[in-house]
């Protein structure tokens, strides 16, 4: 295979889902991260190289890294969604274009690159047997691909996916590519995802290709049974997202899910959520990478979350998620303040930081891609919806999951970069039951009431670290219910927005495709699952 195309003008091409990952080094475990700096690629470095980017790894979307968190992250929405503290500064909701520019460059020269390269190299296996041998990875990739495409369209809706990165594939012809609608776009990922869960629970496989399968898998470590829970969790979790809009598809996907745990198992404990679990020398948060480190410490707590939600309810992840201020408790910092007053409550030490034996300075902090706490809170709302179970065994759980795996995250902090920190201790059998009986926590009240639980309940879960599903369900549910001050300084975003602009390289050089769809391109439009 010759070598790749390194391309001046990256930016231009992302745009139009033609920039090409090229092939990777082996690294940290054998596998294989960099799609930059090799010029022979195959299908296993390929698909390591699709799980984890490291030569774009600051820009990473599943580990906390330094861009895509302190940049992108927290400043945009984690504001609109009020999940880290912030400040009320002139033009607090207006979008950083550059910055959303990056994070629609890193899904097209990452994630769609490596996937239509790995797609290339299938396609021109000439026996049967390598292709049944290496369709395995090619399912496999699909499943970590959708995740990533689910997540683009949450916040930009429409965009360009069946046609773009095609560039190698057609040797070289230049393809400008269309947007697919983003309803058909998230109903085809829900329809694959069923198929490869099928062909997943079926796949007798070949012990030469599983052995490279295992190698290169650095999410799941070659465990089948957790890319089906992969397929089946991200499918559940999609079908709920759209289940304001199209009620009886999503009912209908998770009754087939959640009827046949056999078939379709989803995450249920810690042991079989999905993650990249932080090891070795470059899948790790702090040392040696621009990590969470550079990104979130010092940060300021959040208003909302801290004072109206955790302190009242005793809700024992606070000391795992946040530090006493100076004088010996929690605050968060209140968002209905001038910026100046807001700085000064910050500089005496009245608010709350991160915690920083949890999050900052913590290098074993992992890759979150599902977790259990996620999936009991959406089977706890389809319960409530259609009668799916138990509604309140499925929320508790959540909320005892949630817990769990926040001081589980705690107890991994190995000190590695020098500091001294010692584990928290987790709450008491009276502190879980004095917490749960809350009457801002314990299951009660009327139908919404419950709604409004379970949703604030994800809307927390999801925290600062995954705050792109926080913004996508707080849009979708209206949960949890909380004030924004109206920014009179901007004409352009006076409250957060519904959705993120497309980036300039789109109008400037996609631009007979994006003028079909540039009718949709303002901050106020939504999402097609946004109908509450």
């Amino acid at each position: 295979m010759k070598k790749n195309y390194i391309l001046k003008f990256t930016f231009l091409l992302a745009a139009m889902g033609m920039v090409l990952s090229s092939c990777i080094k082996e690294d940290f475990d054998e596998n294989y991260y960099d799609p930059e700096s090799s010029v022979n690629a195959n299908i296993p470095q390929l698909f390591s190289g699709l799980l984890y980017n490291h030569g774009k790894q600051s820009n990473n979307t599943i580990f906390p890294r330094y861009w895509n968190m302190f940049t992108f992250q927290a400043p945009m929405l984690g504001t609109y969604t009020q999940t880290n503290g912030y400040y009320n500064n002139p033009g607090l909701y207006e979008q950083a274009v550059a910055y959303t520019q990056t994070r629609w460059d890193y899904f097209y020269t990452a994630p769609v690159a490596s996937f239509r390269e790995m797609e290339k190299v299938y396609n021109s296996l000439e026996t049967e047997d390598e292709r049944q041998g290496y369709l395995l990875f090619i399912e496999a990739g699909k499943i970590f691909l959708y995740d990533q495409t689910a997540q683009m369209v949450d916040m930009w809706g429409d965009i360009p996916f069946h046609e773009s990165g095609q560039l190698n594939a057609t040797g070289g012809q230049i393809i400008l590519p269309a947007y697919d609608n983003q309803e058909e776009l998230y109903h085809f990922i829900l329809d694959d995802l069923k198929r490869i869960a099928d062909y997943l629970a079926d796949v007798e496989t070949i012990a030469f290709y599983k052995t490279q399968f295992d190698r290169a898998d650095i999410i799941n470590l070659g465990d089948l049974m957790h890319w089906r829970i992969y397929a089946n969790s991200l499918r559940l979790r999609m079908a709920m997202r759209i289940s304001y809009a199209d009620e009886n598809k999503a009912r209908a996907v998770a009754v087939e899910i959640l009827n046949s745990p056999d078939r379709y198992p989803v995450v249920t404990d810690q042991f079989n959520q999905i993650e990249i679990e932080a090891r070795g020398e470059q899948l790790r948060s702090v040392v040696g990478v621009n990590g969470i480190r550079e990104a979130l410490q010092g940060e300021p707590a959040p208003g909302f979350m801290v004072n109206e939600l955790l302190l009242p309810s005793g809700d024992p992840r606070l000391r795992v998620m946040f530090t006493t201020n100076n004088a010996g408790t929690y605050q968060g910092l209140p968002n209905n303040l001038s910026a100046a007053q807001q700085t000064e409550m910050v500089a005496s030490g009245a608010i709350s930081r991160i915690d920083s034996a949890t999050y900052s300075h913590n290098d074993k902090f992992p890759g979150i891609i599902i977790t259990a706490a996620e999936i009991s809170l959406l089977k706890a709302e389809a319960a409530e919806r259609w009668g799916l179970g138990s509604a309140a065994e499925s929320y508790y759980n959540g909320i005892r999951q949630s817990i769990a795996y926040l001081y589980e995250i705690n107890n991994r902090n190995d000190n590695a970069d020098g500091t001294s920190f010692l584990p928290k201790a987790p709450p008491t059998n009276d502190e879980m039951a004095a917490f749960l009986t809350h009457p801002k926590i314990a299951y009660e009240g009327t139908k919404e009431e419950k709604l409004e639980k379970i949703g604030t309940q994800a809307w927390l879960n999801f925290g600062l670290i995954q705050a792109y599903h926080g913004w996508a369900e707080l849009r979708r549910t209206g949960y949890p219910r909380m004030s924004f001050v109206t920014d009179n300084s901007s004409v352009q975003a006076p409250l957060p927005p519904s959705r993120l602009f497309y980036p300039e390289s789109e109008r400037l050089y996609n631009a007979a495709n994006y003028q079909k769809v540039s009718g949709n391109d303002t901050p106020t439009a939504k999402v097609f699952w946004h109908v509450r």
